[in-house]
C-alpha cells in the first residue's frame, strides 16, 4: 500500500488523466488490427477501428512524444503496440524507391492503370465541368496497355466519341464495356480498353449481395492468356445536406446516421467479397483485379481479396499513398492486384486532381 501511494503521489494529476487516455488510445489501437480478420456480418463496428486506424496511430504517436518528454517508462506502452502492429504500417507505408518509369522498359512488360473518373466531371474551379480532355491526355502520356475506367459514363450526345478517342490514342480496336443507363438518360459503368485482343469478356453474376459493377476481360499476350477483372465496390454515400462527412468533418448530431451507414457497407462488401472469391478461385488464368473497393488497406475487404495475390502497392509503393481526395484520414481505396504468376516492377498513384480520385498505374510481367 505504501509503495502504491507513494506511486500515485509522484505522478501528477495531468499524467494521470494522459496515461488513463492512452490506455484507451492504446485499446483502439489493438482493435484496429483485428479489422482485417474480423468478418462485419459477425462483428461490424471492429471495422470501424480499421477505418480510423491512420487517425488512432498518429494519437498513440503523439503519447510516444508526451512520455518521451516526460521522461516516462509509459512511453513503452504505445510503442510496443506501435511496432506489434509492423504489418499495418507496411499496408499503408511504402518502403521502395520510386521506380515508375515514362516508358516501359521491355515490351515483354504489360503496363496497367485503374482510374475512377467520376463520370468525366471535374472538381475545384472546373467542378461540374466536363473533364474528358485532361483524362485523355494523362492517358496518352501513360500509355497504359490496359486501362480501366471506373464510373465511365457515355451520354447520347457523345455517339461513342471518348472511346473512339481512347482506342485512337492507344492505337487499339479492344474495348469492352458494361454500363447501365441513370435517370438523366446517361449510361455508366466500367470500361476495359486493352492494346491486346480481348478474347473473351463477361462479368460476374449479380446475386441479391452482389449488386456492383464488376467486369472482367480475358486477353491475349505472347501467346499467353490472363484475366483482368475490373471491380468497383458499395461505397458509403452521405447526402450533403444531412451530413458534413464528405468535407472531413462530423458533427455529434450526425454521428448515427454515419455509423448506420457504415455498417451497412462494411456488411455489404463482405457479402460481394464472398461471392467474387468464389469467382476468382473457379478462374483458370492467371489474373490481375483492378479494383475500386471503397475500403482502406487495413480493412476485411481488401485483406480477403488480397489473400495469396500481389499488392502492387506492398510490393512497388513509395511513402504514404492515398488514391481518393478527401482532407482527413487520407485514404488509399484504389488497388491493382495480381495472382502470383505476376512479378510487379513498379507502382505509382498520380497525383492529378482531376478525378476524385487518383489514377494508379503499374509495370507487370506475366512469368
Amino acid at each position: 500500500m505504501r509503495t502504491k501511494k507513494k506511486l500515485n503521489h509522484k505522478l501528477p494529476v495531468v499524467d494521470k488523466v494522459v496515461l488513463i487516455i492512452n490506455i484507451f488510445a492504446v485499446l483502439a489501437l489493438l482493435l484496429s488490427y483485428l479489422a482485417p480478420s474480423t468478418d462485419p456480418r459477425d462483428f461490424w463496428i471492429i471495422a470501424v477501428f480499421g477505418l480510423a486506424y491512420q487517425v488512432i496511430l498518429l494519437v498513440n504517436i503523439l503519447f510516444v512524444l508526451y512520455w518521451t518528454i516526460r521522461l516516462k517508462w509509459f512511453v513503452f506502452i504505445s510503442t510496443i503496440c506501435i511496432v506489434i502492429g509492423f504489418n499495418a504500417i507496411i499496408a499503408n507505408f511504402g518502403f521502395h524507391k520510386m521506380t515508375q518509369k515514362e516508358i516501359k522498359e521491355s515490351p515483354e512488360d504489360i503496363r496497367i492503370m485503374l482510374y475512377n473518373v467520376r463520370q468525366f466531371i471535374g472538381l475545384g474551379i472546373k467542378e461540374n465541368e466536363p473533364d474528358q480532355r485532361d483524362i485523355l491526355k494523362l492517358i496518352n502520356d501513360k500509355q497504359p496497355d490496359i486501362v480501366s475506367l471506373i464510373e465511365y459514363t457515355s451520354k447520347p450526345s457523345d455517339r461513342g466519341s471518348i472511346s473512339d478517342s481512347l482506342k485512337k490514342l492507344l492505337n487499339t480496336k479492344y474495348a469492352f464495356s458494361q454500363l447501365h443507363k441513370n435517370k438523366n438518360g446517361d449510361s455508366t459503368g466500367i470500361a476495359i480498353f486493352s492494346k491486346y485482343p480481348i478474347i473473351n469478356s463477361g462479368s460476374i453474376p449479380e446475386t441479391r449481395f452482389l449488386k456492383v459493377e464488376n467486369v472482367f476481360v480475358d486477353v491475349k499476350h505472347n501467346n499467353k492468356i490472363f484475366r483482368v477483372y475490373s471491380i468497383h465496390l458499395l461505397g458509403v454515400h452521405f447526402k450533403k445536406e444531412k451530413t458534413s462527412v464528405s468535407h472531413g468533418k462530423v458533427h455529434l448530431n450526425e454521428s448515427t446516421l454515419v455509423l448506420d451507414k457504415l455498417k451497412i457497407a462494411f456488411i455489404k462488401r463482405s457479402y460481394q467479397t464472398a461471392i467474387i472469391k468464389r469467382h476468382l478461385n473457379n478462374c483458370k488464368y492467371p489474373y490481375v483485379i483492378l479494383g475500386d473497393l471503397d475500403d482502406t488497406p487495413l480493412s476485411f475487404t481488401v485483406n480477403e481479396l488480397t489473400y495469396g495475390l500481389k499488392n502492387a502497392f506492398i510490393e512497388r509503393g513509395t511513402g504514404f499513398v492515398t488514391t481518393y481526395y478527401n482532407k482527413f484520414p487520407k485514404l488509399q481505396i484504389d488497388y491493382i492486384l495480381t495472382s502470383p504468376e505476376f512479378d510487379v516492377l513498379n507502382y505509382q498513384a498520380l497525383d492529378k486532381k482531376i478525378s476524385d480520385h487518383k489514377p494508379i498505374i503499374s509495370d507487370v510481367k506475366l512469368n
